[in-house]
């Protein structure tokens, strides 16, 4: 190829490799660190749940301690369940994230559940005796930070 043509492929693939590497103007991107950090400060959001039982009696007490990432905590009072309350784990098939049990002594009692949903919490029960997620009675709702990472205190 000679001529007109040769000239315009060579144009071409001259622009074609300026635009693909030829070295322009860099803008600085020094990023100065300052103290024992990077000097960013980022506060991701989440909220730490925890149960609280406080036993009344012959019945406890349930409340849900909701803590924020600045370490601000509410409690939420739940109810009132005959029995001593426990932590519990949750059959599977309960998509629960948090779960306890009620229960007075030698009886089956009460499976109380937290279950997430946008920015919810959902407290379910239903008697212990029934492993049914369909039988669940819902009791309350609990709000949180839309986004939040939600973790369940020990």
């Amino acid at each position: 190829m000679t001529g007109p043509r040769m000239a315009i492929v060579s144009g071409m693939i001259v622009a074609i490799a300026c635009a693909a590497g030829c070295p322009g103007k860099k803008k600085d991107s020094t990023t100065v660190a300052t103290g024992s950090g990077t000097g960013l400060t980022h506060l991701v959001k989440k909220t730490s749940l925890s149960w609280g039982f406080s036993v009344v009696g012959t019945n406890s007490e349930v409340f849900l301690a909701t803590t924020d990432e600045t370490g601000s905590q509410v409690s939420h009072p739940i109810g009132s369940f005959a029995g001593t309350c426990e932590k519990l784990t949750a059959a599977k098939e309960m998509n629960a994230i948090i779960a306890a049990k009620c229960a007075p002594e030698g009886m089956a009692g009460v499976e109380i559940h937290g279950v997430k949903q946008n920015n919810e919490i959902i407290i379910l029960k239903m008697s212990a005796a029934t492993a049914d997620p369909m039988a669940r009675e819902e009791i309350k709702r609990v709000t949180i930070t839309l986004g939040a990472a939600i973790e369940v205190a020990p």
